[in-house]
């Protein structure tokens, strides 16, 4: 028996495949709909550069993970040393039949336990931007900076955050009887350029003064959404694993959309930090009796 492994995009195939509720009132919960759409995306193959029509489902989409909301992830975490969080990943296998001398092409999910202790040392570097400019002392723990968007925290990191926040929803909608919802996780590049390229509707501050800002302060583009070109560059999907993808502009580098950079998945930076998103797909929910 041959196998081939292709692994897949962590958690995108499943939302659509196994979640069934809609996340309808996510726009009270500081996401923003993204409905489906497409756009010109210049892309660079064997050193060729051109651009091809690029397509995105519709989904939901945060502001900059804050301070205080990775924090909570964090508590909660220390809380709670012998919990578990599981991760799924689906992989494709192909599996030829010499006899009949075809070929089945088979996804395989697997479901992947995480030791809340093995990741407390891993959660984030929190003195990491205090390094970098010692005008941001505890950046990470004062309050004052609750509402800023939170750095040091690594690719793989802000996954396991998407896990813990998918799980606790996950944990209220069984209380009330209803069905699973669409997990939480990193957005796909294209996605995230998607929202990127979308026209700038107002500009409350000054986005090149070469500070880090508040999640809800500065521009603002059609989508009602802040920050893709500037305050902090943003961890996206890359298709493979072990590559780090970082895309946008900084507080260090200045506004940029175009800015790319691909790196360590494991690094925590003081300039890179990450938002969230959910799919969405038009099914019905219904309440389990």
């Amino acid at each position: 028996m041959k196998k081939l492994l292709l692994t897949l995009t962590n958690l995108v195939l499943v939302l659509s495949i196994f979640a069934q509720n809609q996340p309808k009132d996510q726009k009270s919960k500081g996401m923003a709909f993204v409905p489906a759409g497409s756009f010109q995306r210049k892309t660079t193959l064997n050193s060729e550069s051109r651009t091809v029509n690029t397509t995105v489902e519709a989904f939901w989409m945060s502001n900059e993970v804050t301070n205080v909301e990775y924090r909570e992830f964090v508590n909660w975490v220390k809380k709670n040393p012998n919990q578990r969080l599981y991760q799924v990943k689906l992989s494709r296998e192909v599996i030829s039949d010499p006899q009949k001398g075809t070929m089945k092409d088979t996804i395989i999910r697997k479901i992947i336990p995480i030791e809340v202790s093995s990741i407390i040392s891993e959660l984030i570097d929190p003195q990491c931007l205090e390094r970098a400019n010692k005008e941001y002392k505890n950046y990470f723990t004062d309050p004052k900076y609750n509402d800023y968007p939170v750095v040091g925290v690594s690719f793989k990191m802000a996954e396991y955050y998407c896990l813990w926040k998918t799980t606790m929803e996950n944990e209220k909608l069984k209380e009330q009887g209803l069905p699973n919802m669409h997990a939480y996780r990193i957005p796909l590049e294209a996605e995230w350029e998607y929202v990127a390229q979308q026209n700038i509707k107002s500009k409350a501050t000054d986005a090149s003064t070469g500070k880090i800002q508040k999640v809800n302060e500065g521009t603002i583009n059609e989508f009602g959404l802040m920050h893709l070109n500037d305050n902090v560059s943003e961890w996206v999907t890359s298709n493979k694993e072990e590559t780090g993808l970082v895309r946008g502009g900084s507080w260090k580098s200045g506004s940029s959309i175009a800015e790319r950079i691909i790196t360590d998945p494991n690094s925590k930076e003081p300039f890179v930090g990450f938002r969230i998103v959910q799919s969405y797909l038009q099914t019905g929910t219904t309440k389990k009796k």
